[in-house]
């Protein structure tokens, strides 16, 4: 299954993120940014884009392969214990 991480608007320079990534690893969410960004640049996936992902962040592919292949619920929270004197501040 496909998910959109993100998506940019040439034309007015806005660039939406899908909000599931603050789940995901920090490296993925960096990815993502500078994907959308690279498309204020160029439009299309072509070999001009790659080229220019190649530049910004050489391992590009590795980031987006480990996005696409982590499960998409792919959530491991952990709450620590307060003590009381931390709950009360």
């Amino acid at each position: 299954m496909k998910t959109k991480w993100g998506s940019c608007n040439r034309e007015t320079g806005h660039i939406w993120f899908n909000l599931e990534l603050v789940k995901k690893h920090p490296l993925c969410l960096e990815y993502i940014v500078v994907h959308e960004m690279t498309h204020l640049l160029e439009r299309n996936h072509g070999e001009r884009f790659a080229m220019l992902m190649d530049g910004f962040m050489p391992d590009w592919r590795s980031r987006r392969d480990q996005l696409n292949n982590a499960p998409l619920a792919d959530e491991q929270w952990q709450y620590a214990e307060l003590s009381a004197s931390q709950a009360a501040a």
